[in-house]
């Protein structure tokens, strides 16, 4: 059995319900650099909506990873301004913990979302709370989780389609199930799920088994970048403009290779630096475990997400930002007595 929602979220819910009762045409949308959680709470969103009799329209700042493209949903999704055709009576963020994280959907937004309610829901501890409606649950595993017990609460059928996207929601979050945000709650929304039709075999045969031979070698290239300091507790590695352009494989396709220098033995805080399209910025991904509040530092640079799992951008070379987010992990590292 699913856990209900606490009850300080019932009057949220509430107002979620009469929000959505009194608009028909509905924009959902969520952060840039699109992952499972995102992709899946949306589709579920849009699903959920159109057996409501509504005019869900799905637009994102970002392109769709190719992995999640198994989804035939996906195909609904827009990416550009051209998509936004206007006249939304509400707006949906999810998985977004501020309104900039919407990114160029935010821009095109601006004058209208004054005017149009926004709902936002989400898990992250560092959201802002920037809508009108925030369904905000930290504890939760994912927005995928929280939206499957909202479905719950408001008597929407939970079928095959919806269950589909909400299980890749939940499992891509919590690292197939491993990371600490593992809980019984997730593993029994994600057993509902397969009940209501959700095929994990196949699931995990289109997330985990179908890498392309350029992400393959994009891996080797990685690997061979990796250092380790302050005594091997600390693993960097580093993905260059170069080495994607050479492997074919777009920035979207690398978000798990956060996973490979936190992956070893003996290291608290894994980071991956990743240059951006835009020159002199680098794209920074931190991955912790033994407690270690890596959020803390992607909130010093602007940045966010979780306690062991947070990104952020900065300006320089890949040697100055390493140089200065190194300096940051040392010190929250013995600031937290590890």
């Amino acid at each position: 059995m699913l856990e209900k929602f606490p009850e300080n979220n019932k009057a949220v819910i509430g107002d979620i319900i009469k929000a959505i009762e009194k608009c028909t045409r509905i924009l959902i949308s969520a952060h840039v650099r699109l992952d499972g959680d995102a992709v899946g709470s949306e589709i579920a969103m849009y699903h959920a909506l159109k057996n409501l009799g509504k005019e869900p329209s799905i637009v994102n700042d970002s392109s769709i990873p190719r992995v999640y493209t198994f989804l035939p949903e996906t195909a609904l999704f827009g990416t550009s301004a051209e998509s936004l055709n206007g006249n939304y009576e509400l707006v949906i963020a999810l998985d977004s913990p501020d309104l900039k994280r919407l990114g160029k959907i935010c821009n095109v937004l601006s004058t209208c979302l004054r005017q149009v309610p926004v709902i936002n829901i989400d898990h992250h501890v560092s959201n802002s709370n920037f809508g009108n409606i925030n369904l905000i649950c930290p504890d939760s595993s994912s927005t995928g989780e929280i939206i499957l017990h909202l479905l719950k609460e408001t008597s929407q059928k939970i079928t095959p389609e919806i269950a589909t996207a909400l299980y890749v929601a939940i499992i891509t979050d919590t690292g197939r199930f491993t990371h600490s945000n593992t809980t019984t709650e997730s593993l029994r929304a994600a057993a509902y799920l397969i009940d209501c039709g959700a095929n994990p075999a196949e699931i995990a045969k289109h997330l985990y088994k179908t890498n392309t031979y350029g992400q393959l070698l994009l891996h080797a290239f990685a690997t061979k970048t990796i250092r380790l300091d302050a005594g091997g507790r600390i693993a960097i590695i580093y993905l260059t403009r170069e080495m994607m352009e050479t492997t074919h494989t777009p920035a979207i396709d690398t978000q798990e290779f956060s996973e490979i220098p936190a992956s070893i033995e003996g290291v608290m805080v894994g980071i991956l630096l990743r240059e951006t399209k835009e020159p002199n910025m680098v794209k920074v991904s931190l991955r912790s475990r033994d407690s270690v509040d890596v959020n803390k530092i992607a909130q010093k640079f602007d940045g966010g997400g979780h306690e062991h799992a947070a990104g952020c951008e900065i300006t320089g070379s890949i040697a100055s930002v390493e140089k200065m987010v190194v300096e940051e992990v040392k010190n929250l590292i013995l600031t937290s007595g590890k």
